[in-house]
């Protein structure tokens, strides 16, 4: 494409040595530039990409798009200098990838927890109608029979447009993804048209990047600023029904609202549990029904309502809705089961206060005997919600054992003694500086009818610790330990 096209509508400042010239590909990463390419060089938090710019061009980078000021320009090279490079690289990317989300149908949700199953639900849902969908989450991106492994809940927006290419170019009528509110904040989702977008809840997370709750919120609530026409919210979250008031008041979307408690557009009630599967009753404008979801868990019920909801506006049939929902697998690292030797074995993404509390609440909800809890916090994140973890598991297990998820570059057990502080009393809660031996020995201590959950980790292949990533999956690690085949992920 001729760079002057992938220009259009970008705010320069300057140009140095410019020509028309054809560009095979866009990067960001100076370690992605081959011949012909144009190299967009954003600061980040970590590192600044204009520190690459030598790189991206002995690799092949032909042309720079900046925002600070230089010290050399070299003569054969093409400098573009824009105010905020990193805000203009999705608008590039979509005139690059010929503004892709314009010719799909695009469902997102956005919350601190539940956005990967309510995504997943929702796109089960469309796909059992027979529509061609792909779906971009944490877990991966998942277009045909391919899956993508990803690094972050929202691709960066140079990735993101190029997702939503393929899945135009394959024929997909509808795409399903997740916004992070470091994805909204960090403009990765500018330049992506949303049919609809939802919100599930808004919990303690991400303050060490956002500082308030109030600061995190009003970057939730910019992503249905863009005015989708179709938005639908959990009132039962406090932020949920604060973002419904405010939105209603400007009145630019069909504002849809579910809850269990709360007089909404779509009601919930009657909720059972129990073998691992739920029901709830839903009640609306032309619906009152009850679904049967293979997922323990309340919180589960008011992830699949989203999807719900918005397939009912698209206008597909309730059987369709209720074979999907009867039929859904759980996303990978999402609630996901193993059964053995009469114990079960419950692995999640849980990593919040409230993502932990209704994990294990949902998992002592189908437990016969004892839950045995084995969970830990990131290093280098949010330190105050440690504390409020080893609470949570120290009130709801019956045996707490307590491990590292992601060191990253703090002393591992720096941070465990902070969790452990959560704890009334110290003496009930295992410690494992290592996460395989935590494993193995919450596996030992479990009996029939007794429940084993691993939180924390979910779908990671990897684990962060001193800028590397190691090998490592709980899963696999529980296949291994107990000499079960590998599962497909």
């Amino acid at each position: 494409m001729k760079l002057e096209k992938i220009l259009e509508n970008v705010p320069i400042l300057a140009r140095k040595n410019f020509s028309d010239i054809d560009i095979e590909q866009i990067c960001y990463s100076s370690r992605q530039c081959a011949p012909n390419s144009l190299f967009v060089a954003i600061k980040g938090y970590r590192t600044d990409g204009h520190d690459y710019i030598d790189d991206a061009i002995a690799r092949g980078a032909l042309a720079v798009v900046h925002s600070s000021d230089l010290d050399v320009y070299k003569e054969d090279i093409i400098y573009i200098q824009t105010p905020d490079s990193r805000k203009m690289l999705p608008v590039m990317g979509s005139n690059f990838y010929g503004h892709p989300s314009e010719y799909l149908t695009t469902f997102v949700a956005t919350g601190t927890n539940g956005k990967t199953t309510s995504c997943s639900i929702a796109r089960h849902i469309f796909a059992t109608f027979g529509k061609k969908t792909a779906l971009s989450t944490g877990v991966g991106f998942f277009i045909g029979d391919e899956t993508v492994h990803v690094d972050r809940t929202t691709p960066e927006s140079l990735d993101l447009q190029q997702f939503l290419r393929q899945a135009v170019d394959i024929g997909s009528e509808y795409f399903f993804m997740e916004a992070s509110s470091h994805g909204i904040y960090l403009s990765r989702v500018a330049q992506t048209r949303f049919d609809c977008a939802a919100f599930s809840n808004l919990t303690h997370d991400h303050l060490d990047f956002h500082e308030t709750m109030e600061n995190y919120y009003q970057v939730k609530k910019s992503l249905f600023l863009t005015d989708p026409p179709y938005t639908i919210i959990n009132i039962d979250d406090p932020y949920g029904e604060r973002l419904a008031a405010e939105l209603k008041e400007r009145g630019k979307s069909k504002i849809l609202t579910y809850s269990f408690h709360k007089d909404s557009d779509y009601v919930l009630g009657d909720f059972q549990q129990g073998g691992w599967k739920q029901s709830f009753n839903f009640r609306g404008p032309n619906i009152d029904t009850t679904f049967h979801l293979p997922m323990g868990g309340l919180y589960n019920a008011y992830n699949a309502s989203a999807g719900i909801i918005y397939a009912l506006q698209k206008n597909i049939p309730l059987s369709v809705i209720t074979t999907a929902i009867e039929t859904y697998t759980p996303a990978f690292g999402r609630m996901n089961r193993i059964h053995y030797n009469g114990y079960d074995i419950l692995i999640d993404y849980a990593h919040t206060p409230d993502g932990l509390q209704k994990f294990l609440t949902g998992v002592k909800g189908n437990t016969k005997n004892r839950l045995i809890s084995v969970f830990g916090c990131d290093g280098n994140r949010d330190v105050n919600k440690r504390p409020m973890m080893g609470r949570i598991a120290y009130d709801i297990s019956d045996i707490a054992i307590l491990t590292h998820c992601h060191p990253r570059c703090e002393d591992n057990m720096d941070v465990l003694n902070q969790v452990r502080t959560g704890f009334p009393d110290e003496e009930h809660v295992h410690v494992f500086a290592d996460r395989v031996d935590a494993v193995k020995f919450a596996l030992s201590l479990a009996q029939p009818g007794d429940s084993v959950a691993l939180a924390g980790l979910g779908h990671y292949r990897y684990v962060e610790r001193n800028n590397q990533f190691l090998p490592y999956n709980d899963e696999d690690t529980v296949r291994a330990l107990l000499n079960l085949p590998k599962a497909e992920s």
